[in-house]
């Protein structure tokens, strides 16, 4: 396999530890809570930038944690995230970026340019689509809702979303993506061809879905994640992504990653 200069630790859900150089970047941190795991906030090693792609509960339960442990650690997220979250924080303002799609900042060993997303539509799960009714829907189960402000961030989190791209200086390009393969939203990640794609699993309905958005952006390196976010790997559910990806790239790599592991590419 094509070295390409980058490590890359899955936490839980869609949090994950990535080292471009001496820069280390975390994305939507959420362990601590997490079911699927044993980890917690503790096993992120180093954090000098958050990237959160939106504001639901569990990809954010852990920032006031990463924050206080790690110095100066800037807080990448959507315009709308930015006020809601800096007041739950009490944040510094001058360490929060506010990423507009397409906005890309240059932090020395990597570049990161937001993309736009939609969120994956969660009136799948149920015949009460609205947006009211989902919020009301996941409280009942999570306590981490009974907090107001995270419940008002949580319903900011099904209509702002960013994805990220990730540019190394020897052009290496890594995606992290959370939505559905939607054709609006393969046209704009297919522009910047990354190699390695960090990708919202799928269930057997949609795992062709996202397999072909893979293979139309350019990906040979493909990494699930979110599989753990009911408390119970399913190793079903990435092995038909596996199935469906290598079908359609066959020259490509999929990694099943493990919590707390580090994936040097």
């Amino acid at each position: 396999m094509k070295k390409y200069g980058v490590d890359i630790k899955w936490l839980a859900v869609s949090c994950f530890e990535m080292k471009f150089g001496d820069v280390t970047v975390v994305t939507d941190p959420y362990i601590t809570e997490c079911k699927g795991t044993d980890l917690d906030y503790t096993a992120v090693e180093k954090c000098d930038i958050i990237c959160l792609s939106h504001a639901h509960f569990d990809h954010i339960t852990d920032i006031p944690r990463l924050t206080e442990k790690f110095e100066n650690v800037k807080l990448l997220c959507g315009e709308n995230t930015m006020y809601p979250i800096s007041e739950w924080l009490n944040f510094n303002p001058a360490l929060i970026y506010p990423m507009y799609p397409d906005t890309e900042l240059d932090f020395g060993e990597v570049k990161i340019r937001a993309i736009y997303g939609r969120h994956a539509n969660q009136a799948h799960a149920t015949d009460k689509p609205g947006i009211n009714d989902q919020e009301e829907r996941v409280r009942t189960k999570y306590p981490e809702l009974a907090d107001p402000q995270v419940a008002k961030m949580h319903r900011l989190g099904s209509l702002e979303y960013r994805n990220y791209l990730f540019t190394m200086p020897n052009g290496t390009k890594v995606l992290f993506f959370g939505n559905d393969a939607l054709p609006e939203l393969t046209e704009i990640c297919k522009k910047h061809k990354p190699e390695i794609a960090i990708i919202q699993r799928a269930g057997a309905k949609f795992a062709k879905d996202k397999a072909v958005f893979a293979k139309e952006i350019g990906c040979k390196v493909y990494i699930p994640h979110h599989h753990d976010f009911l408390g119970v790997d399913s190793p079903e559910i990435c092995e038909n992504l596996k199935k469906a990806y290598l079908e359609i790239v066959p020259d490509g790599v999929f990694i099943t990653p493990k919590h707390g592991e580090w994936i040097n590419l």
